[in-house]
């Protein structure tokens, strides 16, 4: 309902804005309160001291909110679903807080108090700047809760009849439309600055020649992959054999289209869940996670992806290729597995094949003493 035309990656970074705005909702907590006390003492009207102390509250409610907000989002990566939760909490408790500041300063316009009028300008003033300033990273709250803080004043002093009321009603009227397009405006800038962001850290973690993930993506694919309690994990690291001969007859031009058409072949096992990287000239790496937890991967994913690398590669230029692949993979369950270790098991692995003459070859996750002696060969 809140979510506007974004996708997740940039929306789950709007919504954990809204994590950040604690010191501002606390001022606007204290002030609150305590201009409601001083215009409850000035004009002695029960329903100021009652608008105040909904308002406080409220504005207390989101503090705890915010704080929950920033616990979870320090734990784990906030999924999209969590992410709409947590901006219809956000709005749930804005928008009664706009509107008993709204109230509030209503009520003092009301009162025969002459400075609570000024006291409730500065209040609605200095809400709806702190919204425009600090939420409008989601357009519909922001917007929504302007408006609801800035109509019951504005009504009260345009209805009033007293024309210097008048006057206020219509600053008021001016300032709430000039605050709309100033909503539209920072929430359009920050999406930008938030795609922009987002799209140099996929560069970061992008091969730029074939587009799979290089090694920093890797160990961050492998992360996520380990918050997934009881999964088991196949591991291949793929050796090209016969790539530095094309390099070497037919240029470095003819190298790199290979090596994107490999890319292209192994990006169709990524399809079924699988993790593609390349992490040097000629090698790469695929993560292959089972099914469901406990499950082993299929075994058949090595043999498969041998077959349809070692195929000819054809391309318009007339060039047609072959190479042969040395594979080697292990498989272990996620929670005990380091990914350093992990390839260094299956790259010895594809040594060994390398060794026979190319193909796939198998070798066992060993056990922790076994991994520190592999470590320092």
């Amino acid at each position: 309902m809140l979510r506007r035309n974004e996708c997740d990656e940039i929306y789950r970074a709007l919504v954990a804005e809204l994590a950040y705005s604690i010191v501002p909702t606390a001022i606007m907590s204290a002030t609150l309160f305590g201009v409601g006390l001083y215009a409850y003492l000035q004009a002695g009207e029960l329903r100021l001291i009652a608008v105040t102390l909904v308002g406080t509250l409220l504005s207390l409610a989101k503090i705890g909110l915010i704080l929950a907000h920033q616990r979870q989002s320090a734990r784990v990566l906030v999924s999209t679903p969590l992410a709409r939760r947590f901006e219809a909490m956000h709005a749930v408790i804005t928008w009664p807080m706009a509107s008993s500041v709204g109230a509030l300063a209503a009520a003092m316009f009301h009162a025969p108090v002459e400075s609570l009028h000024i006291v409730a300008t500065a209040l609605l003033f200095g809400y709806c700047a702190g919204v425009v300033t600090r939420l409008s990273i989601r357009p519909l709250i922001s917007a929504t809760a302007v408006m609801l803080a800035a109509a019951p004043p504005l009504a009260t002093a345009a209805l009033s009849g007293v024309g210097p009321h008048m006057i206020v009603a219509s600053i008021f009227l001016v300032f709430l439309l000039g605050s709309l397009e100033t909503i539209g405006y920072v929430y359009r800038t920050a999406k930008d600055q938030i795609t922009l962001r987002l799209e140099m850290a996929a560069l970061a973690r992008r091969d730029p020649l074939t587009h799979l993930l290089n090694r920093l993506g890797l160990r961050e694919a492998f992360d996520q992959l380990k918050q997934r309690p009881g999964t088991v994990v196949a591991l291949h690291v793929l050796d090209l054999d016969g790539f530095k001969a094309i390099n070497d007859t037919y240029g470095h031009h003819s190298g790199d289209r290979l090596l994107k058409e490999v890319a292209n072949r192994l990006n169709g096992f990524a399809e079924g869940g699988a993790i593609v990287a390349r992490t040097g000239g000629d090698e790469f790496v695929i993560v292959q996670p089972g099914a469901a937890p406990e499950v082993a991967p299929d075994p058949a994913l090595g043999p498969a992806i041998h077959a349809k690398l070692t195929r000819p590669y054809a391309f318009a230029t007339g060039e047609e290729h072959r190479i042969g692949l040395s594979l080697g993979y292990t498989v272990a369950a996620i929670g005990e597995a380091a990914l350093e270790d992990l390839i260094r098991c299956a790259d010895h692995a594809a040594y060994a094949a390398k060794r026979g003459g190319g193909g796939v070859r198998h070798a066992p996750y060993p056990p922790p003493a076994a991994r520190v002696v592999m470590a320092r060969a």
